[in-house]
């Protein structure tokens, strides 16, 4: 177990820091006086600690037995540069095997999945956060900044700050 002091008291920032701690794999054990305790999770998750997690968070991920690795894998990994075969070498599939199961499962590719996922958790970091556009692209996985502008564009039809205003201006 470690702690972590987290100078900086506000519950954004202290949320912030425990949903990216959880994605990186690290278990919250208490957090109190500023000070975050964490240990490092399970390399592979049980099913009930994995729908524990996501009945606190809505999954965007379709509830399908055979595609469940799949699905985890994307959300532990995908602020990293994965790819199709990443994934399918991580749940023992061949790339060309899992493409077809994933798109005749759920109609959409793999690519397809992880881009969404990428796009979902920019669109709550620039609602719940100030980062910048370029930042949060960097956080959720891009490494070239033209290509989350272009695929944030294609998901919401709306560039990332435009969205952010706009969004914002709804909820105040």
């Amino acid at each position: 177990m470690s702690n972590i002091l987290l100078i900086d008291e506000h519950p954004e920032t202290k949320n912030l820091l425990i949903k990216c701690l959880s994605t990186a794999g690290f278990e919250v054990i208490i957090t109190e006086n500023g000070i975050v305790n964490v240990q490092l999770g399970h390399q592979k998750l049980s099913t009930t600690t994995e729908n524990k997690k996501s009945n606190t968070q809505k999954s965007i991920f379709p509830s399908i037995p055979r595609l469940r690795e799949v699905f985890e894998f994307i959300e532990l990994n995908y602020h990293q540069n994965i790819k199709l075969k990443e994934v399918a070498q991580a749940v023992g599939y061949s790339s060309a095997y899992l493409t077809d199961l994933v798109r005749r499962l759920t109609g959409k590719t793999v690519n397809n999945w992880i881009i969404e996922r990428r796009l979902v958790a920019a669109s709550s970091l620039l609602l719940e956060t100030n980062y910048s556009v370029e930042q949060i692209a960097l956080d959720v996985g891009y490494q070239n900044i033209n290509h989350f502008y272009c695929q944030f564009r294609d998901y919401y039809n709306n560039t990332p700050r435009a969205w952010r205003e706009k969004q914002r201006c709804k909820l105040g």
